[in-house]
């Protein structure tokens, strides 16, 4: 079809081609200018490039960034770094990442149930603040919990697991249903006989069970206060004595100074072995012992109850315990040339009664200290025939005289 000349309107071809030229070079125009603005106009964003060996299916350009849950930017690049570590290229919103550091955790995540991926980071405290740019490797390995992944698992373990041993699997469930078939049974033999022993309906049983389980909610209603006072004792939430009861059991358990420590330093290899061989020279030296004394247990607290008299005969005193000593001489001779003499004994480790210039106390002072004065005997006149036997003249020994 031809061009069709309208009157007043025609136009040469040269001039319409020209004014195509135009337009289309405006348009390059346009286009160029917004390209180089978007391209050198500055960008409020922030980039950080994650190294990992593995980068989860899924993760390509374009697929979400999230921070605790919450969206803050994009995967601008997935790029290999060499050496078998590739790079995931994250663009951010700087003013959502603020305080992010070097310490961050990341995983490759599934972010909806049709499998859509994304990378997930996880803030922890501690490390340098990140630098826009930045290429950090995580502390710990990026995981992957993709849906593909987990699909992949499963395939693992049907492959490896299920797959090889499902025929023992089916076995032993058999086996097992074999086994509760006797149980069944029995129910259902106990389910029959009650129902045909049953002489009253459910209908009359349910609400006598019914006002019993009523009746322990009430018991048990009534019982927790006392429980509660029970638990609410103060001794029983003393510190004090929480705090000994600490203190008790380090003292016997630590592994420093305490009995089970001395105790496992005294019963070394060493110790074990020399008791073992003295057991048999003990046993052998206690056993004529034990036959000598039959009766020691009689003769053990036959001791024990001297030693109580003792303790008896030693009252308290503000110098300590004194024992009480009365002595009688049957002597006449030896009474009389004795003077009156009151003493007391004194435990070591116990301070003196006073005694000042070491002169030998009065009676009342003595009395005081729980002592008993001596009676002086009668002075009686020799016997004769012990005065005979006085003058008598002893015989001299013959022979060599020896000091």
């Amino acid at each position: 079809m031809g061009v069709v000349s309208v009157p007043g309107m025609s136009l040469e071809k040269g001039v319409l081609r020209r004014r195509g030229l135009i337009a289309v070079a405006v348009v390059v125009v346009v286009i160029l200018v917004i390209w180089l603005v978007d391209s050198l106009w500055p960008k409020n964003q922030f980039t950080l490039t994650l190294r990992s060996p593995n980068v989860a299916a899924g993760i390509i350009d374009g697929a979400p960034v999230k921070l605790n849950g919450l969206q803050v930017g994009k995967v601008s690049d997935v790029k290999s770094l060499g050496h078998g570590v590739q790079g995931v290229v994250l663009t951010m919103n700087p003013d959502q990442v603020k305080g992010i550091t070097n310490s961050v955790e990341a995983a490759f995540s599934a972010g909806n149930l049709f499998g859509v991926s994304e990378v997930e980071l996880i803030p922890h405290g501690g490390g340098d603040a990140l630098r826009n740019g930045e290429e950090i490797t995580p502390q710990l390995p990026i995981t992957d919990n993709t849906v593909s992944n987990i699909i992949t698992t499963l395939g693992d373990v049907n492959n490896d697991a299920i797959r090889p041993h499902m025929s023992e699997i089916m076995n032993n469930v058999d086996l097992s249903t074999s086994a509760m078939l006797p149980l069944i049974t029995a129910l259902g033999t106990v389910a029959q006989s009650v129902q045909d022993t049953q002489r009253l309906s459910t209908s009359q049983t349910f609400p006598v069970i019914a006002r019993v389980l009523g009746g322990a909610d009430q018991t048990v209603s009534s019982l927790l206060p006392a429980l509660s006072n029970d638990f609410e004792f103060q001794p029983v939430h003393d510190q004090a004595w929480v705090a000994n009861a600490i203190g008790t059991e380090d003292a016997i358990s630590n592994h420093t100074d305490s009995l089970s420590a001395r105790l496992e330093q005294i019963l070394n290899p060493s110790s074990v072995k020399g008791l073992s061989q003295a057991t048999p020279v003990l046993v052998d030296t206690l056993t004529p012992l034990l036959t000598y004394f039959p009766n020691a247990g009689a003769l053990g607290i036959k001791i024990g109850q001297l030693l109580d008299n003792i303790r008896s005969g030693m009252p308290n005193t503000p110098n300590g315990p004194v024992l009480n000593v009365n002595l009688s001489i049957d002597y006449p001779a030896v009474g009389a040339m004795l003077p009156p003499v009151t003493f007391q004994v004194v435990p070591h480790g116990t301070p003196a009664g006073p005694n000042p210039g070491g002169s030998r106390p009065s009676p009342a002072r003595s009395r005081a200290w729980a002592g008993h004065r001596w009676p002086s005997p009668p002075i009686l006149p020799p016997r004769p025939r012990a005065a005979a036997r006085r003058a008598r003249p002893r015989p001299r020994r013959q022979g060599t005289e020896h000091r």
